[in-house]
């Protein structure tokens, strides 16, 4: 892909999830001051299906579209919907379960921080969140979708987007931005340094399924556990247990805190990395060809060209008789170490290009328009 193209895959990427933002935060206002009251018991259900499936998902994947003249099958695939392995797949669903534990360590650590600046907690309760009907509504529109919808949007859009910046950098703002997009100052923290590690899983397993796997497990859990909490059941009170825990006082409350904090990490990145090996293993073959289509062609078929007609390096003499007698997939099995170091170094020394002034302002539009209504949260929260 060269310049002219990624920038203007950039520029897209940044004028779309602009307009989500305007979109979002429109939406937002008109929640707040009541206007979809008419809705009635189920308004806020109706409201979600409408924001995740249409606004966050259906409107990005058709502007896209449209703005850059392609296939619905190539946006998705631009969206990183490739396909893994089983094993990365049942790792996701446990990476899930210590990414719960850790959103829960880390959303009750800075909400009693900012409850000591006076903010107060908004609480909503349904009667509809202790039936079993409710339990499923509930699933669909806080677990099953968002994962799907946001992680399109974020890990998929944002990511790839960016990606001619840099990994690092990339990561960040597709980090940052979904923290912004929740519009809530209870969830932009851990919604942030969770967005930072699923963009950093999605890049690592180049699939976005672990993310929307881990996504769903994390909202899923929280959702269960809300519904034992409405119908009285023990386990529901494992978020005060843990609020409890972190506003403790006692040195003894704080280390437990902080070495748990630390074994969640650790447990995380440790998943984390087997499953980008698996992931690795499991597309060795269609990387074994590519590098065969890429290096070998471009690199190593001039040079051994060359060599033939000077017959002058007697060590290539039986890498030039397989080239002649066999196939290029085999002569790329036969120096594929040699091929991989070839390509890790020219990938790793490839620049990055810089983000046209046009694209800047919509993604510094995007970040100063959220963050002034996540801001605000925080003011109302306090007042």
């Amino acid at each position: 892909m060269n310049e002219k193209i990624e920038k203007r895959i950039n520029l897209l990427t940044n004028i779309i999830f602009f307009v989500i933002v305007v979109l979002f935060v429109a939406v937002r206002i008109c929640s707040h001051y009541g206007l979809f009251s008419f809705l009635g018991e189920y308004g806020s259900y109706f409201l979600s299906l409408f924001v995740q499936i249409g606004l966050i998902f259906g409107l990005p994947t058709i502007l896209m579209k449209i703005l850059s003249k392609s296939k619905y099958k190539e946006v998705i695939s631009f969206c990183c919907y490739k396909k893994t392995t089983t094993k990365v797949i049942l790792l996701s669903f446990v990476l899930g379960i210590i990414v719960f534990f850790l959103n829960v360590y880390v959303s009750s650590f800075f909400n009693n921080l900012i409850e000591r600046f006076g903010y107060k907690h908004t609480t909503y309760t349904s009667s509809i969140d202790s039936t079993w009907w409710g339990l499923l509504l509930n699933l669909l529109c806080t677990a099953v979708l968002p994962a799907v919808c946001e992680e399109t949007l974020c890990r998929g859009l944002l990511l790839n987007g960016h990606s001619m910046v840099g990994l690092k950098k990339s990561i960040l703002i597709s980090g940052l931005l979904f923290g912004l997009l929740h519009l809530n100052i209870e969830q932009f923290f851990y919604a942030t340094l969770i967005g930072l590690f699923l963009a950093y899983l999605c890049w690592g397993c180049g699939s976005i399924w672990p993310c929307i796997i881990v996504h769903f497990m994390n909202n899923a859990l929280s959702v269960v556990l809300n519904f034992a909490n409405a119908k009285g059941w023990a386990a529901g009170s494992v978020f005060e247990w843990i609020s409890k825990l972190v506003s403790a006082n006692g040195f003894l409350g704080f280390l437990l805190f902080f070495l748990f904090l630390c074994l969640l990490f650790y447990l995380a990145f440790y998943f984390a990395r087997i499953m980008f090996i698996s992931s690795f293993k499991s597309s060795f073959v269609d990387k074994e060809r590519e590098f065969a289509s890429f290096a070998v062609r471009e690199s190593y078929f001039s040079q051994v060209d060359s060599l033939k007609k000077q017959n002058s390096v007697p060590d290539l003499k039986d890498e030039i008789e397989v080239l002649e007698n066999d196939t290029i997939e085999k002569f790329a099995d036969k120096n594929f170490e040699k091929i991989l170091k070839t390509a890790v170094v020219s990938e790793a020394k490839q620049k990055t290009v810089p983000m046209s002034n046009a694209s800047k302002v919509f993604l510094i539009g995007s970040i100063v328009l959220s963050a002034a209504i996540t801001i605000l949260t925080f003011v109302w929260g306090i007042l």
